[in-house]
């Protein structure tokens, strides 16, 4: 049995050590450390993005080598995690961030928010699921001039898109649908 003081530091622990997680994903990605990166997840991890969800070490491994041999240098900035649940050996949150990636063409930019489900494992927490969904992904010249309704998402060699967010988030939608107030 815990005393209520321990349980609270277990938590502000484990808050830490989570929002650790997140940094040193972003810096095993902008260091192209495919080993740190992949320890990041639990065995079973799964990371969904652009090409789909993919799971376990192996496959995340091929799938961030591939990823990363089409870019230069990176820098990937997490901003704060909010966690939405925190268990014991559970927990579940939203990151938002930002990422600048250096390609044949110039500076290309993305903002992003990973919705996230943190597993401890082996001692650690590590990342169970991770989601990326995009708000804008396109060179650094464009994102100057894009205008609201075009489409955001510009990926290299690919054609334009909507991206994913904000306007697939059901607070958006409402907010949208609702009639001006007077």
């Amino acid at each position: 049995m815990t005393s209520p003081a321990e349980d609270r530091i277990a938590r502000l622990e484990a808050r830490l050590e989570i929002e650790e997680l997140v940094s040193r994903y972003a810096l095993a990605a902008d260091d192209r450390d495919l080993g740190a990166l992949v320890a990041c997840y639990t065995r079973d991890g799964v990371f969904d993005s652009l090409g789909g969800p993919v799971r376990g070490h192996d496959a995340l491994r091929r799938t961030y080598r591939q990823r990363f041999a089409a870019f230069g240098p990176t820098l990937h900035t997490p901003h704060r995690v909010v966690l939405d649940e925190l268990g014991p050996e559970d927990a579940a949150g939203r990151v938002s961030g930002h990422s600048e990636i250096v390609t044949e063409d110039g500076l290309f930019v993305v903002a992003h928010r990973y919705t996230d489900r943190y597993r401890r494992e082996d001692g650690a927490w590590r990342f169970a699921a991770r989601v990326s969904r995009i708000v804008y992904a396109m060179p650094l010249a464009e994102l100057l001039t894009v205008t609201p309704g075009e489409p955001r998402a510009r990926w290299p060699r690919l054609a334009p898109a909507d991206a994913d967010l904000p306007e697939s988030l059901p607070s958006w939608v409402e907010f949208h649908r609702a009639p001006p107030e007077g």
